[in-house]
């Protein structure tokens, strides 16, 4: 069985200038998700109406996850997946803080809430069960990300053991970093851009086309042969579609 996913910070929607806009960028968006043609999709800032206007340029996939503060109206960590190809069976959002289950807790000095949405799968034939879990850590606090990095690790783990895992992120650190390093030690899964440079890894660019932090990844379980890795650079339609670059992997299942 074969899959592709991908990893792609949409950037919120903010009055940025010119073709920066949200409303310039979606259909680049869907250009690069129509092109790869992935089963599964874990995004990151998009806001409610960013993921509608998303999906209605690409009608055959599906999206779930709620928002990082519960009122629908905040950012989400949301999962696109292709119905006709992965049967959901169960997905759920916690967040990243000393109260997971309360929707917009903030309990690690953070100025922001932070979440994670994870999603449950049969997928293939013979069906395995497939989990991935979707993240954005935060970008100013380096305690909020290690004790952020160490929730959504426990998490992964109390997965029931036969599931295959995936998890997907902006995880704003470097492999380096000791948030990274805390899921570089999950015997379960693998970095899928680990053996690229580290210079080859980075992802966000700040619409220039020149990246300069590698914070973006996905990890996947290690029962998955990783088939390929590509950061697309592209612009599509002369447009950058984020201010990160997206991340596709190609898996096979080695069962």
């Amino acid at each position: 069985m074969k899959l592709t996913v991908i990893t792609f910070n949409l950037r919120y929607d903010k009055p940025d200038p010119g073709v920066h806009q949200w409303e310039k960028r979606v259909g680049a968006i869907a250009s690069v998700i129509q092109h790869y043609q992935p089963d599964l999709l874990g995004t990151q800032e998009g806001k409610a109406h960013q993921l509608r206007d998303l999906q209605a340029l690409i009608p055959e996939y599906n999206f779930i996850g709620g928002d990082r503060t519960g009122t629908g109206t905040s950012e989400h960590c949301a999962i696109f997946y292709h119905p006709q190809r992965l049967k959901l069976q169960k997905t759920q959002d916690f967040y990243l803080s000393d109260t997971p289950e309360i929707p917009g807790s903030i309990t690690w000095g953070t100025r922001l809430p932070r979440m994670a949405t994870w999603a449950n799968f049969q997928v293939g034939n013979p069906s395995i069960s497939l989990t991935i879990l979707n993240t954005h850590l935060d970008h100013e606090n380096a305690q909020a990300r290690e004790l952020g990095a160490a929730l959504v690790n426990q998490r992964l783990m109390e997965f029931p053991p036969d599931d295959y895992l995936l998890l997907t992120g902006d995880f704003n650190a470097n492999p380096n970093t000791t948030a990274r390093q805390i899921f570089a030690d999950n015997h379960k899964i693998q970095d899928a851009l680990a053996t690229l440079t580290l210079e080859k890894q980075k992802t966000f660019h700040d619409f220039t086309g020149e990246a300069w932090d590698a914070i973006d990844t996905i990890y996947c379980d290690r029962r998955f042969q990783i088939e390929q890795v590509i950061i697309d650079h592209q612009k599509w339609a002369d447009v950058w579609p984020s201010d990160h670059f997206p991340v596709i992997v190609q898996l096979q299942s080695l069962f």
